[in-house]
């Protein structure tokens, strides 16, 4: 039985050094021989659903549901579950999926760092900062340090932001979402060399990443002061739909030629910022067909 334990417990290491590796085909053999061998093996089917979400959604969703029959309580598949609904922006199911497994796997920190991910985009800056400090107090690595740093900026916490921000960098200088998310803290703490840096880091890093690329302009858009300066106050992007609109609305009536130039300023200000960015980057040339992951 040992010996047994033993040999599954390799043939999953190898599964994962050879993912690690980018050696799909022969993880992927790997895993199939060993499901051949031990169809009814939880861990096995899990480890094929593993290898399958780097290339076929569909049949590691199925080996995932295959492996919780077997044992309802495998962490793995659990995980994979959680990523694809993050990844698809199915938040019906990935909340069911956080809830559900932050009462069977509490100790595990990806599950509070996604759900504080989870929360950014909501815009429950708070709730997601919460969540940021406990993943890191479970994991001291360096993707939870970044997320937390940024969730820290959003809050207006700038220099536990920054100490944050400068673990996950030396923990990980050379990790693209950690680059990113640090670009994304140093952009909300205002300093915009920081930021720009950190994002041209990610895109030498990985130069077919499209978020990154498009990250990168952002930031190089950012960095000229005439287009910070008509930038509508950071405190908009807090509030609701219906405060924002009711606010333009009553300005419109009473600063009618006022908002008028503003908006003209603006537009202005985009256009010859994103201009001068493309020259920048791309020269007098036109960009590239954009390639994405």
């Amino acid at each position: 039985m040992m010996l047994a334990e033993e040999i599954r417990s390799r043939t999953l290491q190898k599964i994962y050094q050879l993912v690690s590796w980018e050696r799909y085909k022969e993880a992927l053999a790997e895993a199939e021989d060993w499901v051949r061998h031990s169809p009814d093996d939880s861990v096995a089917l899990g480890a094929l659903a593993f290898v399958y979400q780097f290339s076929d959604a569909d049949k590691a969703l199925y080996w995932c549901g295959e492996a919780l029959k077997r044992d309802p309580e495998l962490e793995l598949p659990w995980r994979i579950m959680l990523a694809f609904a993050y990844e698809r922006k199915d938040w019906k199911e990935f909340i069911t999926l956080c809830s559900e497994m932050l009462r069977m796997f509490p100790e595990q920190d990806y599950i509070y760092r996604l759900k504080a991910q989870y929360m950014l985009i909501q815009g429950k800056f708070e709730d997601a900062r919460l969540l940021t400090e406990q993943a890191v107090k479970l994991n001291y690595s360096a993707i939870n340090y970044a997320v937390h740093a940024y969730a820290l900026a959003l809050t207006g916490k700038h220099d536990a932001s920054r100490a944050s921000e400068a673990t996950a960098l030396r923990e990980e200088p050379e990790n693209v979402e950690v680059l990113l998310y640090t670009g994304w803290a140093a952009d909300r703490r205002g300093e915009y060399k920081a930021a720009v840096e950190r994002m041209n880091a990610a895109v030498r890093l990985d130069p077919t990443n499209k978020q990154s690329r498009e990250e990168y302009l952002k930031m190089l858009q950012k960095s000229y002061w005439f287009y910070r300066v008509l930038l509508l106050p950071r405190f908009i992007s807090r509030m609701r739909r219906w405060q924002v609109l009711l606010i333009w609305v009553a300005a419109f009536i009473l600063f009618r030629p006022l908002l008028l130039l503003f908006i003209l300023l603006h537009v202005m200000s985009y256009w010859t910022s994103k201009w001068l960015v493309h020259i920048k980057v791309f020269g007098f040339h036109r960009a590239p067909p954009k390639r994405g992951k």
